[in-house]
């Protein structure tokens, strides 16, 4: 795959290295830093700077990242998953080709490219590689996420329909990740009101998961967009799915929690949202319904502001936007702002729910652990991601998210984490 290969050929091959080392951006590489010193992906995997660092921190910054993008593309193991994620992607644009015709496309996105998702080059972990397949993306498009439970009620499944669609109808694009439950119920709303949708998934392009979920994803690949950081042939793991939440708000202007249990990645989703300075909204009902439990946490909270109908989130997120939406004005009424949280405070669920850890939890807990013995001052996430062997970034931020709703670390300021004693 390495030998005799062309300039197109070159830039595929090192995005797929890219994505299969699971780099991403960090606390101290950030997009402008990105920017400013490289102008390509291929650039990165051969180690070459636009220009000399400036600032010390800056070399040190750069130093550290090429090492890791050098040690990926140096694996043996992540070469063969790249060169075979190529063969998969390959296969699958074919496969595109000749059931959609050239309306459907495949397409390798990198975060220096005017395709990639504008909203999303600025949040923190913001992926260098996106693939996406579909037959209607923008970059710049306008976005709104709609998340919630698996299993929910057809109180909270009825919301869900009514508010997506008022939202869709005012021109937004209606994100969600594709799952069984409300994501589902979300974006087949968007759909029947003719609007467009964009699905982001935890597995590669080429599979659909959940397998009952098909015809809906061939929807979505006419009405819109799929998009994965996962190479293609990838299938679903647990930290994938909390990995692809803040790809789904970083995309969005707002998210809406359509029902959420305690321990629901709905409630991570949010988090993120909010973590990412985007406004956060949830539905309300009875609260003997478990799949609403979260939502009303939320609220109480301040994480989020109540949503009885699309009227509320538009007058809020943009008014002007209310006729448009063709909603039924008697809807429409003054939205009471609530007063702002502080983004980077913890969740504060009740620790006595927290189910058994997974092993990554565990060895993300015991690593906090130990480098909070070790420097008497809570770790920073890179230094977290640096002594949980074995693991990506995507998972470690996967385990932390779940260590947090479980109430057994709490953040501090400069993506800090400690111990909650």
């Amino acid at each position: 795959m390495e030998r005799d290969l062309n300039s197109t050929d070159r830039r595929i091959y090192d995005c797929f290295l890219i994505a299969a080392g699971g780099l991403s951006l960090g606390p101290k590489i950030g997009w402008q830093l990105m920017n400013e010193y490289f102008s390509c992906a291929s650039d990165i995997v051969s180690g070459n700077f636009k220009k000399a660092p400036d600032e010390d921190c800056d070399t040190e910054a750069l130093e550290s990242f090429i090492t890791k993008s050098r040690g990926a593309a140096a694996d043996s193991r992540r070469r063969e998953a790249a060169e075979k994620a190529i063969e998969r992607y390959i296969e699958f644009g074919e496969k595109l080709s000749r059931e959609y015709g050239q309306q459907v496309r495949a397409q390798v996105l990198t975060i220096f490219d005017e395709g990639y998702p504008e909203a999303l080059r600025h949040i923190s972990n913001a992926p260098i590689v996106l693939f996406m397949a579909g037959a209607k993306f923008d970059a710049k498009s306008e976005n709104f996420a709609v998340v919630g439970t698996r299993e929910p009620s057809n109180y909270s499944l009825a919301l869900c329909e009514k508010i997506t669609e008022g939202i869709a109808g005012a021109g937004y694009v209606i994100a969600s990740g594709m799952a069984m439950g409300i994501d589902a119920c979300a974006h087949a709303a968007a759909i029947k009101s003719g609007g467009v949708t964009y699905a982001v998934v935890a597995t590669g392009l080429d599979i659909v998961y959940p397998a009952a979920n098909r015809k809906l994803y061939g929807d979505i690949l006419l009405s819109g967009a799929v998009l994965s950081e996962q190479l293609p042939g990838e299938g679903a793991k647990n930290y994938s799915f909390v990995a692809r939440n803040r790809i789904i708000t970083g995309i969005s202007k707002a998210t809406l929690v359509c029902g959420a249990g305690f321990q629901s990645g709905a409630l991570i989703s949010a988090k993120c949202a909010f973590e990412q300075s985007r406004e956060v909204f949830a539905i309300t009902g009875d609260d003997f319904r478990p799949d609403l439990k979260g939502c009303h946490e939320l609220i109480r909270k301040n994480y989020a502001k109540l949503a009885l109908n699309s009227a509320d989130i538009l007058n809020d997120i943009c008014p002007e936007k209310i006729k448009k939406s063709r909603l039924d004005q008697s809807e429409t009424r003054a939205f009471k702002k609530d007063k702002k949280a502080d983004a980077t405070a913890p969740l504060e669920f009740d620790g006595s729910r927290a189910g058994a850890l997974s092993e990554d939890e565990k060895k993300v807990f015991d690593s906090i652990e130990r480098l909070c013995v070790k420097n008497s001052e809570p770790p920073a996430l890179e230094l977290i991601a640096e002594n949980s062997e074995g693991l990506g970034a995507g998972r470690v931020l996967a385990a932390i998210s779940g260590l947090e709703l479980k109430g057994l670390i709490i953040e501090h300021d400069g993506k800090r984490y400690r111990i909650n004693k």
